[in-house]
């Protein structure tokens, strides 16, 4: 029997037969969109021009590192100044190098000045920024630990710790600040030419990042707009504290990883991988330990990418920033548990030097910090005036119907619509505003006091967006404005990087040291008190060098004069009233010394250097005394070895000497109960031993 035989199908609709197999219709996954923000220029694009090509490969790299360099050569022999001392050349931790890392990773910031000065914490919330530190640490590695037992629990150095080779003579090589004085101030200086060249290379490798960040996304289309951006950044006169002053490297850590979280954050919204996440989050880690500004990117990122990309996936999205959540979230908590006994001090708000809106009214106060804002932005645009301190005295109070108030309120309206334009157009304009004034806000004691009026550090993530909008506003002149479609714009912005380059390498000898920092910057804000009891000090360590010899007489009558002004502006302010008492000693006018050192001790009972304040004048004392009883001034002499009693009750030699004296007087029951209780003290004295026995002999 034939079997039938069925014909093949023909033309059988294709819909039909996948129909038959159950085939789904693919999922189409659109490319993600950028926003090129219309800034293409032709002069740009033209590969033979010169703009290309040094917009091409690594050429802009290498312009930023040259730049870089040569503005900053001149703080390499650079020694420590302002808070280097504290953070670093008399960070008990730092000193002993990699092995207190763990120390340094859980502590405040100021641990170890607060221990130095038996006090607590003083600055609300805490300081928990210990990558810086962690960096400083393993220099210290490189430079030389310095043995724990060289440093004292005061934090001040033993005597020995200058002499290297363990010689005891003073060798040339160990003068190493070549101050013709060999002492701790030679130990700080070891070492920080390296650190000072650390420092510029950090600033260099986050200035190519933003480079990197800005010609990746931002500024895509027209790199030489992401090249002047960087330029005018690295060039910024305003950035002096900051590279100048190794202790400001938490600044510098804290942009850099900024800004490679963010060019990580897009590049993993465009991989969409885990690794690329991971990433960006270890970046974002990183830039919470070098300071707090790093929580500003749980608003910047999302708003970056939402900006450049037009149709972002919202999976992607909130697979990124909610791993950059969990992030913030670990570091808070390790924050948090280390710190948290910070919040309850009280120090800062009953301190003018960390409080310095302690005296005026609450408008004042408020109409104050809304002025800064102003002066801020122009530091910003023209860095004319500069200085390491804006502390109380600097800035007066403000009142509402002060001009500058009403134009710092103006301008900060004007900031917050342009902003909202911005945003509304998807602008990139909106992200640079955004940065600017987040970021003013952290600093600008409105939610928080940050223990200062201002400070050039401050702001200098803020000056990004600044640098962004002013390469911007060149190229708009030029290309919107003036109709010329080219390059034009650059030979606006060259001048003002030379000028800003030229300021730059100007301001940097004022960081050299404290001397020409707080002697340079007190010249231009005199009515600082910081900067006067700072000039004070510096003033007296000048007289006590060799080569000032002949001139210290008139450098103590200059120091003086700071002293008495900080004095008036701020009668408890502790560390002048040290240095006015020092002064005094100097002069020979202990009655003076007394005084000044009496409300060192009124103010703060504690202070670490009240024995030694009581050691000089009990020294004084005695040598005056001796001196009258030479004299047959038995009486005054007394008077004298008394009031070196009360500050050395238990020196055996002083009670020999008030005992000779009594025997001289014939008050011999007074020189018997002297010399016994001397004898108590130090049983082995020969002198005492003879006294003692020969006084044994007669009874009264």
């Amino acid at each position: 029997m034939s079997k039938k035989i069925t014909p093949p199908l023909k033309n059988k609709p294709v819909t039909q037969v996948a129909s038959r197999q159950n085939i789904p219709t693919p999922k189409i996954n659109l490319p993600l969109q950028e926003n090129t923000f219309g800034l293409a220029d032709a002069g740009v694009d033209n590969e033979n021009s010169i703009w290309h090509k040094i917009t091409k490969g690594y050429v802009p790299y290498i312009i930023i590192s040259i730049l870089g360099l040569l503005l900053y050569a001149n703080t390499f022999k650079h020694e420590y100044a302002l808070d280097d001392d504290i953070i670093i050349c008399k960070n008990r931790y730092v000193l002993q190098g990699a092995a207190r890392l763990d120390t340094i990773l859980y502590s405040d910031v100021f641990a170890s000045f607060y221990l130095q000065m038996n006090t607590k914490d003083q600055l609300a919330g805490g300081r928990y920024r210990p990558l810086s530190q962690v960096t400083y640490a393993l220099e210290q590695e490189a430079i030389g630990k310095i043995p724990r037992g060289y440093q004292r629990a005061d934090g001040n150095f033993e005597p020995k710790t200058w002499d290297a080779n363990n010689n005891g003579a003073n060798d040339p090589n160990e003068d190493l600040n070549k101050d013709g004085l060999y002492n701790d101030k030679d130990v700080k200086v070891k070492g920080m030419g390296m650190r000072h060249l650390v420092n510029v290379l950090l600033y260099i490798l986050s200035v190519c990042i933003i480079y990197k960040f800005l010609s990746s996304y931002f500024f895509k289309e027209n790199k030489l707009l992401a090249l002047l951006t960087a330029l005018l950044f690295i060039a910024h006169p305003i950035h002096t504290e900051v590279v100048a002053n190794v202790k400001s490297r938490d600044e510098i850590l804290s942009l850099l990883f900024m800004t490679l979280t963010m060019w990580l954050s897009f590049k993993a919204i465009i991989a969409n991988n885990w690794q690329s996440i991971v990433l960006a989050c270890v970046s974002y880690f990183f830039a919470l330990l070098s300071k707090e500004y790093g929580a500003t990117l749980l608003l910047l990122t999302p708003l970056a990418l939402l900006l450049y990309f037009k149709n972002i996936s919202n999976t992607r999205l909130v697979m990124l920033m909610g791993s950059l959540l969990v992030t913030f979230a670990i570091y808070y908590a390790i924050r948090s548990s280390l710190v948290l006994n910070i919040d309850s001090t009280d120090l800062q708000d009953t301190e003018i030097l960390n409080n310095p809106f302690k005296l005026a009214t609450e408008d004042q106060a408020l109409a104050t910090k809304i002025f800064i804002n102003l002066k801020y932005l122009i530091l910003l645009l023209v860095p004319y005036k500069l200085s390491c301190d804006y502390s109380y005295g600097t800035i007066p109070y403000q009142e509402f119907s002060n001009l500058g108030v009403i134009i710092s309120i103006l301008v900060l309206i004007a900031g917050a619509i342009l902003f909202v334009l911005a945003l509304h157009k998807r602008s990139w304009m909106a992200f640079a505003i955004a940065f600017i004034l987040i970021h003013l806000f952290l600093i600008n004691n409105f939610f928080f006091n940050i223990g200062a009026t201002m400070g050039e550090r401050l702001v200098y993530h803020s000056s990004l967006g600044v640098c962004m909008l002013l390469a911007y506003g060149a190229y708009y002149l030029f290309n919107n404005i003036l109709k010329n479609k080219n390059v034009a714009y650059v030979f606006l912005l060259l001048p003002v990087i030379g000028l800003y380059s030229f300021k730059t390498i100007q301001r940097n000898p004022a960081w050299k040291n404290d001397y020409t920092l707080h002697l340079t910057d007190v010249q231009t804000y005199p009515n600082s008190l910081m900067l006067n009891g700072n000039a004070c000090t510096r003033l007296i360590e000048l007289s006590e060098l060799p080569a000032n010899a002949s001139k210290t007489a008139l450098l103590l009558d200059s120091a003086k004069k700071y002293g008495y002004k900080a004095l008036q502006m701020h009668p408890e302010f502790v560390n002048t009233h040290i240095n006015m008492g020092i002064i005094a000693a100097k002069q020979n006018k202990m009655d003076s010394a007394s005084y000044y050192w009496g409300m060192v001790e009124k103010i703060y009972p504690h202070h670490p250097q009240i024995p030694i304040f009581k050691q000089n004048l009990a020294g004084n004392s005695y040598t005056k005394g001796l001196e009258l009883v030479r004299q047959q001034k038995f009486a005054e002499g007394l008077a004298q070895f008394e009031i070196a009693l009360k500050a050395n009750p238990n020196e055996p030699k002083l009670l020999y000497d008030i005992g000779v004296t009594h025997y001289t007087m014939k008050n011999y029951p007074k020189a018997k109960e002297v010399w016994n209780k001397a004898l108590s003290l130090a049983p082995n004295d020969t002198n005492l031993i003879r006294a003692c026995a020969e006084m044994a002999k007669y009874k009264f």
